[in-house]
């Protein structure tokens, strides 16, 4: 579990597992946008009314946000990431025994809660387990789960549905392996307590080597309030998270749609491209953690943002099909580059006794947006076409970048 240096791994069976549990959380997660255009057809809705079917399980996530990190913090991460996973493949079967637009939306709705109740227990325990200085490398190797299921969901549905299976066999495909992960989390090691103990410790030294003992020291005055959470630099950051989500979530969440009525693709092939966009984050996140750490976490997420929205933009004006795709998945692996340095800052911005509560908040704007966005979204692309969308969200995710710059002190 440790080097000759006292210092723990940055390869260890616990990154291993939260890298690969990371993957399962998220494998459902692209399945249903992809498959808007079947939901189109199959119940006779609009494009306001998709957007509603996005909403909705964003709302249900926002509303237990907060007491999933409650949880994470109060609960062992092997057990509130098991009861995130047996969440994932009941939702995942009543997806598939849904009959009606209502019972659909239900179901997505209660399959969001995987990973709201995955992320703040599995970032905890990643951040508990290394020091400091080695902290962005870890996140990024467990980051390289998430897009990676991310990426292999639609792309399964895509080989699936191009095979002549019926959509619901890709999630009753992926219940079998994710029944799987609960042996590999069973095994997580029960001694967390100690291991906060020893790496309390570690911080602390690794921070008194770097000279300045920065916002861990916030973390001895023990207190466990929400507002103890919110204070100093934190709050900034939600709101800059919160503007960068609405840039991402007004242009994501209707781009199945866009590539099949804009850019001419079947559905196979937009689901295709919508998984496999992800698909570049495996070696992205990895990579990026070893930047972030080198370069600083700030002025690392500031570079990769920066270049992302150009490529998004570049995309956008593409006038061929193959252009966009380019410029789309290029945009894509640079934004994933930033992922890890955007988890460290969470972790430097939270006291480690709430961090769990502090993951959970981070990930709060997202479903706030996820809940309102898509149903924005909808009624616009309705009223101006869905072009629309991708100069509107630029524009976002540009405004969100400034807030970072001069605004969050990390």
């Amino acid at each position: 579990m440790k080097q000759g240096n006292g210092q723990v791994k940055v390869f260890s069976y616990g990154i291993l597992v939260m890298s690969i549990t990371h993957f399962f959380a998220h494998v459902f997660d692209r399945i249903y946008p992809a498959l808007f255009p079947v939901f189109r057809e199959e119940f006779s809705l609009t494009l306001p009314q998709l957007g509603l079917l996005a909403s909705i399980p964003s709302l249900f996530s926002t509303v237990f946000s907060i007491p999933c990190g409650y949880l994470a913090d109060r609960v062992s991460s092997r057990k509130a990431i098991a009861l995130s996973f047996l969440i994932s493949m009941s939702s995942a079967l009543a997806v598939v025994l849904s009959r009606s637009v209502w019972t659909l939306v239900i179901a997505l709705s209660c399959a969001h809660l995987t990973t709201t109740i995955y992320h703040p227990a599995s970032y905890s325990y990643t951040t508990r387990i290394v020091t400091i200085r080695n902290r962005s490398k870890a996140l990024g190797i467990q980051n390289a789960g998430g897009p990676l299921g991310m990426a292999v969901g639609p792309i399964s549905l895509s080989l699936f549905m191009s095979l002549g299976f019926d959509w619901k066999f890709t999630y009753l495909f992926w219940i079998v392996p994710t029944s799987l992960m609960l042996i590999a989390v069973w095994r997580l090691r029960t001694e967390e307590e100690v291991v906060k103990v020893e790496l309390t410790l570690m911080e602390k030294a690794a921070e008194k080597a770097n000279g300045s003992l920065g916002s861990e020291s916030r973390e001895e005055k023990n207190e466990s309030s929400l507002r103890m959470v919110l204070s100093g630099g934190f709050g900034i950051y939600l709101t800059f998270s919160t503007i960068r989500a609405i840039g991402g979530q007004i242009i994501n969440v209707f781009l199945p749609l866009y590539l099949k009525d804009i850019r001419g693709l079947s559905v196979s092939e937009a689901s295709l491209v919508y998984g496999a966009v992800s698909l570049f984050g495996v070696v992205a996140a990895p990579t990026g953690g070893f930047f972030a750490d080198r370069l600083g976490n700030k002025r690392w997420l500031m570079t990769t943002m920066f270049s992302s929205t150009l490529f998004l933009a570049a995309s956008f004006v593409a006038p061929t099909t193959p252009l966009f795709l380019g410029f789309y998945f290029l945009q894509s692996f640079i934004g994933t580059l930033g992922m890890p340095a955007n988890s460290s800052i969470i972790a430097t911005l939270t006291p480690s006794t709430q961090r769990g509560l502090g993951y959970a908040l981070s990930f709060l704007p997202g479903s706030v947006v996820g809940a309102i966005t898509p149903t924005f979204s909808g009624v616009l692309a309705a009223q101006m076409g869905l072009p629309i969308l991708f100069p509107l969200g630029i524009t976002i995710s540009l405004t969100s970048l400034l807030l970072l710059k001069f605004w969050v002190k990390a």
